[in-house]
């Protein structure tokens, strides 16, 4: 019996080991088999992935837009200056949306070298379209003709530094005009004769572009005929000045006529009349003064109440 039990736990013993080695054997081959399946449906899932992208923009693809109309148009290859002769390699064609195309544009170079001469009124900067109004046709020489508005007219009116604003009003900005009078009959007043008007030239400068300041004699104005005529009138009886506005400010004022006596704030002001111009007080008669005696000048005052005068007698 006790051969016989030693042998039997012996079997088992090395059985053990074996069955060990196969079982592990076996999971080593199902780790395996398991990482080639794996592999092999992530293959398969990354090619039906990508042929799902490509198809799916397809079948879902939204409606082609309209592509957007292209015209050509003249535009300036360089940058051209004021009063600068339009020539061929200044100017050049490219392709612009339709629908941005500004009123009065070129479609070909042609009209603007072959014939009349083209010559630019204004500034002109490099790739901007050349539009009709940026230019005058025909002409020798420059003149402030083609700058003026149908119906308007151009005057010139004289300024001195004050006047002009030191030299700073230039071609193109927009001023007031106001003229102050001093009249024998009546007191000094000024009133405002005209509104937001373009300056077309300082002495003979229309550059529009013009940059340094410059002291002139002379501005010239875009008036109406009426303008025209209250301007004249005004300088043959007046002193005329300048008021410059901003550019973007085009409002009408209504202003009155001021004297100076509207020129407080309105509390009332006291003013002492010269003895010469003082009414005389009435007395009674008397004797006739010695003839050493000086005759004392009676007194008064005027006194301001809203704007009114009133004379008031002021006893010795």
């Amino acid at each position: 019996m006790g051969a016989e039990q030693t042998w039997q736990d012996r079997v088992p013993q090395r059985r053990n080991p074996l069955q060990a080695q196969r079982a592990r054997h076996d999971r080593g081959d199902s780790w395996a088999n398991r990482s080639r399946l794996m592999l092999i449906s992530g293959v398969v899932l990354l090619v039906v992935a990508m042929l799902v992208a490509r198809l799916l923009p397809q079948g879902r693809s939204s409606p082609a837009r309209p592509s957007m109309a292209m015209a050509q148009a003249v535009v300036a290859a360089t940058a051209i200056g004021f009063g600068e002769k339009l020539a061929a390699d200044k100017l050049k064609l490219i392709d612009v949306p339709a629908r941005q195309l500004p009123k009065g544009h070129f479609l070909r170079i042609d009209p603007l070298i072959l014939g009349a001469a083209r010559i630019a009124m204004r500034p002109i900067a490099a790739n901007e379209i050349i539009i009709e109004t940026a230019l005058v046709a025909g002409a020798t020489r420059l003149s402030t003709a083609p700058l003026l508005t149908p119906g308007m007219r151009a005057l010139a009116i004289q300024v001195n530094e004050l006047a002009g604003l030191s030299g700073l009003v230039f071609p193109g900005d927009r001023i007031d005009v106001l003229m102050v009078r001093q009249p024998d009959e009546a007191m000094p007043y000024a009133e405002i004769l005209a509104q937001n008007l373009r300056v077309l030239a300082v002495g003979n400068d229309m550059n529009v572009a013009r940059e340094k300041p410059k002291l002139e004699k002379s501005i010239t104005l875009e008036v109406s005929p009426l303008q025209a005529q209250k301007l004249t009138l005004a300088m043959a009886n007046g002193t005329i000045s300048l008021a410059l506005r901003q550019f973007s400010n085009d409002a009408r004022v209504r202003l009155h006529s001021l004297q100076v006596s509207d020129l407080n704030d309105g509390t009332t002001t006291r003013l002492v009349r010269k003895p010469g111009n003082a009414p005389a007080l009435a007395t009674a008669p008397a004797a006739k003064a010695p003839a050493t005696s000086t005759p004392r000048p009676a007194q008064g005052v005027i006194v301001m109440r809203g704007g009114v005068a009133s004379p008031a007698d002021v006893m010795p």
